[in-house]
């Protein structure tokens, strides 16, 4: 799994923050043992802490998709060429920030060279 910092909204209190934090942090370590469905308790749990966690819908687009590593959308972006129409994906962008966004597109990479392919 990719190693990077997880954020939650500046607006909230700290410790809705840490909240927050706490989920992602396991829903991603959930992800990465394959543990999907208890990933997506995680993931749901901080977004009713933070409705506009990207990190949380970016993680529950990764547990629907079956994904253990975010560095499959890199290996294998035909697999996954529909990601850019879930609302989950669509979500993350929407609000996350520029770093998050940035994460996300590097990610996509290869996902969004195919769709924009005249051949695939």
């Amino acid at each position: 799994m990719m190693s990077r910092h997880y954020q939650a909204s500046k607006s909230l209190s700290e410790e809705d923050q840490a909240k927050v934090l706490k989920e992602l942090r396991l829903g991603f370590l959930n992800l990465s043992e394959s543990m999907f469905e208890q990933a997506r308790l995680n993931f749901s749990l901080a977004l009713q802490y933070d409705s506009k966690c990207a990190d949380a819908y970016w993680g529950l687009m990764l547990y629907k998709l079956r994904i253990a590593d975010e560095g499959q959308l890199l290996k294998d972006p035909l697999k996954f060429k529909d990601v850019l129409k879930m609302a989950e994906c669509q979500n993350a962008f929407t609000f996350g920030d520029d770093i998050q966004k940035k994460i996300y597109e590097d990610l996509l990479e290869g996902v969004n060279a195919i769709v924009t392919a005249d051949n695939y």
